[in-house]
């Protein structure tokens, strides 16, 4: 887990941190390719509620009820209102899906600091409760998630931001002094700070190459090979069809935006 703990002097400013805190969590999933659902949840021993943070997939262990439109979802376990029910700002019936828990929050308030007596002294040197917020990220159930999400019949398709190369170099033979040049490739990139895999293998086929590029899901596939020619690579975004053969600058210059 990622987590992270507030410290507030009062619950409205507690409350104000996590409402911050909801939109950061949101931006977050965004950002390494999740469509994260904020959603209403018990808070168990720690707090009266929590907020999850929920992706929509068929093998996930959690169910929520919720809004296409955005504006109402609840961990099924609590929810009060029940699928099919019409959403009352018109977006039409609400949905139960099966999801993954990625995320979570809880208001804590005096939960933990009043059974370890936490305090502070304000200006008048009179001691009160800390109130706490808790903040967690689920890393490895996040990586799970993408994985689950970010696919085809191939294999994985990583998002940019969380792939673990930019790029997935390989050379279909050693024919005209291609694997040299394949190296020249790779060294290159590396030092532009561009994070290339290289599959340097030479007792595979190319058309087992293709298939293993495909699974591991590395967002770039970059060839080079004798019919592309000298300087050039043939570009393939993992998830579109169409290659482009580029020189390497501008191969370069795409990797590093």
């Amino acid at each position: 887990m990622k987590d992270l703990y507030s410290f507030h002097t009062d619950e409205k400013d507690l409350m104000r941190y996590y409402e911050v805190m909801k939109k950061v969590y949101m931006k977050v999933f965004k950002r390494v390719g999740l469509e994260a659902i904020e959603t209403e949840a018990a808070g168990g021993t720690f707090s009266k509620f929590s907020h999850e943070y929920q992706v929509i997939c068929a093998s996930g262990e959690d169910e929520i009820i919720y809004c296409p439109g955005g504006d109402y979802a609840e961990n099924a376990q609590i929810a009060s209102a029940k699928e099919g029910q019409k959403c009352i700002l018109g977006h039409g019936s609400l949905k139960r899906v099966k999801t993954i828990e990625v995320g979570n929050i809880f208001p804590l308030k005096d939960k933990f600091s009043k059974a370890f007596n936490l305090t502070y002294k304000d200006q008048a040197g009179k001691e009160h409760l800390v109130m706490m917020g808790c903040y967690g990220i689920g890393i490895s159930r996040t990586m799970g998630a993408i994985v689950e999400v970010c696919n085809d019949k191939n294999g994985i398709i990583w998002p940019r931001s969380v792939a673990p190369f930019q790029a997935h170099l390989i050379v279909l033979s050693d024919e005209g002094g291609v694997m040299s040049q394949a190296e020249q490739v790779y060294q290159k990139l590396t030092k532009a700070g561009v994070e290339v895999f290289w599959d340097d293998r030479s007792d595979v086929s190319a058309g087992e190459k293709f298939k293993d590029t495909d699974l591991i899901g590395i967002p770039i596939r970059l060839v080079v090979s004798q019919k592309v020619g000298k300087g050039k690579v043939e570009w393939k975004e993992r998830n579109k069809e169409e290659t482009e053969i580029l020189s390497f600058e501008q191969a370069s210059s795409r990797l590093k935006t």
